[in-house]
């Protein structure tokens, strides 16, 4: 019912049709009401399947639910040139409505309403690229030959403009320096961002002006040092907002789609991931731009301080002698994207997010809340728990976080996999934690080595976990990213080779 399309967009789309005498839906030498109705969903299909003909994606399956307001002026004769139209007026959920219209000569010949319902496409999420910027190193190769030899970024730190007493802590030297580009423009933060995303669009060579890439920006504190350094005002307030910082990046780099924030606690990094892998999913964007970071301050270290959480020495996630966290600066950037062209060997496989509803700064003391998100993200990911090799935990070795990662892992009969936690190479480096530990897991994959856990000696939780504490090479095919943060947040991504 199609002969050439015409012109597409995102809101409308023609074709052109010949009738001709061998087509079914003619009678008597008109074609027929229902020829018209079919040509106009016709044409809606090819809205759909044009767009994934070139992005090399699957084409999506539609149903007309309903057809309303029709009406019929004319019936086309055998020979009749048809130029039909479509243009989307409503989409919600899986629901398009469309309206048509057919002409012959500039003359309407029917038109209706049409309500279409689109099958869900299971479009896979390649990553394509990655960074990681920290005092480790400055790429995400300099950050994986550090982990395997051991190099912990954590130090003792004796800087009264963060604390009256000395702490350990992974934080950058206070002469680095992240881009050269108008630096009086940028915080320390927004160079981070502007630093790692430049290494991780470079990789791939991708246009950040694509109206299909979407930049995602993911932190917990963002510029909120400046209240220690500038004068508190309304030009203040408007700086220290982390919507402000992702318009400043997203300027940087010609990025034409408003920039999305994800500021959600300690799953800030693995919650970014898991909304650039829908915004994909979804059709709307083809790539997703996914970059994290936070800087250590004052009011960052006295604010653990006061929960008496900061560890007196380098942390030690799960184990019997841990006394709390390290913190740590540093940024990451992972470009996912749907294209075949970007392809490459790790795909995200599924993702879920869950709340405990117990309390502002404690975690579950069940775990049943994350096991939840594990349980969603196993489903999404088609994978059963069997499947899994190796779990990134969030381990930050408090006593209740690791209590109850080891209680959620448990519960997900997950508690004979090797498990590693990489705090005590990085600190806990708050909304850039997710996208490290996340880029960290991929790379493991695909050298088939587990980092182990830096500071892990013996057992101290009471549900005993696999603990990785050497260099572990395998054959590895899946991993389980896990996260939780304050409020009672948590989060699972799996990651797993094509």
């Amino acid at each position: 019912m199609v002969d050439k399309l015409l012109s597409c967009d995102e809101n409308s789309t023609q074709t052109a049709f010949r009738v001709n005498e061998e087509n079914v839906l003619v009678v008597n030498g008109e074609f027929s009401e229902a020829g018209l109705m079919e040509n106009i969903a016709q044409t809606a299909a090819a809205r759909a399947g044009y767009p994934a003909m070139m992005q090399n994606i699957p084409v999506a399956v539609g149903y007309i639910s309903m057809v309303k307001n029709l009406e019929i002026f004319e019936l086309p004769k055998i020979n009749d040139e048809l130029v039909t139209e479509v243009k989307i007026e409503n989409q919600v959920l899986d629901m398009t409505v469309i309206s048509g219209t057919v002409r012959r000569d500039g003359k309407v010949m029917a038109q209706c309403e049409m309500n279409i319902i689109v099958s869900k496409i299971e479009r896979n999420v390649f990553i394509v690229s990655d960074n990681i910027i920290s005092p480790l190193g400055l790429t995400t190769a300099e950050n994986f030959s550090q982990l395997k030899n051991g190099i912990s970024g954590i130090r003792e730190h004796h800087d009264i403009a963060l604390a009256d007493q000395p702490f350990y802590a992974s934080l950058f030297d206070l002469k680095s320096g992240f881009t050269k580009d108008n630096v009086n423009k940028y915080t320390k933060f927004e160079q981070l961002l502007i630093a790692s995303i430049k290494d991780a669009l470079q990789q791939c060579n991708m246009d950040a002006r694509n109206k299909k890439t979407v930049l995602i920006i993911s932190s917990t504190k963002g510029n909120i040092s400046l209240l220690e350094t500038e004068r508190d005002g309304p030009e203040i307030q408007k700086r220290i907002s982390l919507p402000a910082s992702a318009k400043l990046v997203a300027e940087y780099f010609g990025f034409i789609n408003q920039p999305v924030v994800v500021s959600n606690a300690c799953i800030s990094g693995i919650m970014a991931i898991i909304t650039g892998m829908r915004l994909i999913q979804s059709g709307k964007y083809e790539h997703a731009v996914i970059a994290g970071a936070d800087v250590i301050s004052k009011f960052i270290l006295s604010g653990f301080q006061s929960f008496q959480a900061i560890s007196p020495v380098p942390c030690k996630p799960f184990d019997i002698n841990r006394e709390g966290i390290s913190l740590g600066e540093g940024a990451a950037t992972i470009i996912l994207s749907s294209n075949q062209t970007y392809a490459q060997d790790i795909k995200v496989m599924g993702g879920s997010v869950s709340n405990d509803a117990n309390h502002i700064s404690a975690p579950s003391r069940t775990g049943e809340e994350l096991s939840q998100a594990i349980t969603k993200a196993l489903d999404e990911a088609h994978i059963s728990a069997a499947a899994i090799d190796f779990i990134s935990a969030h381990g930050t070795a408090t006593i209740y976080n690791d209590e109850m990662e080891a209680k959620a892992i448990t519960l997900s009969n997950l508690q004979t996999v090797s498990v590693n936690s990489l705090k005590g190479y990085y600190g806990h480096t708050l909304g850039a934690a997710g996208l490290i530990e996340s880029i960290v897991s991929v790379h493991s994959l695909k050298e088939n080595l587990v980092i182990p856990t830096l500071g892990f000696k013996e057992m101290g939780i009471p549900d005993p976990l696999n603990i990785c504490t050497d260099l572990l090479p395998g054959d590895f095919k899946n991993c389980l990213k896990i996260a939780s943060g304050f409020g009672g947040c948590n989060a699972a991504v799996v990651f797993g080779k094509q």
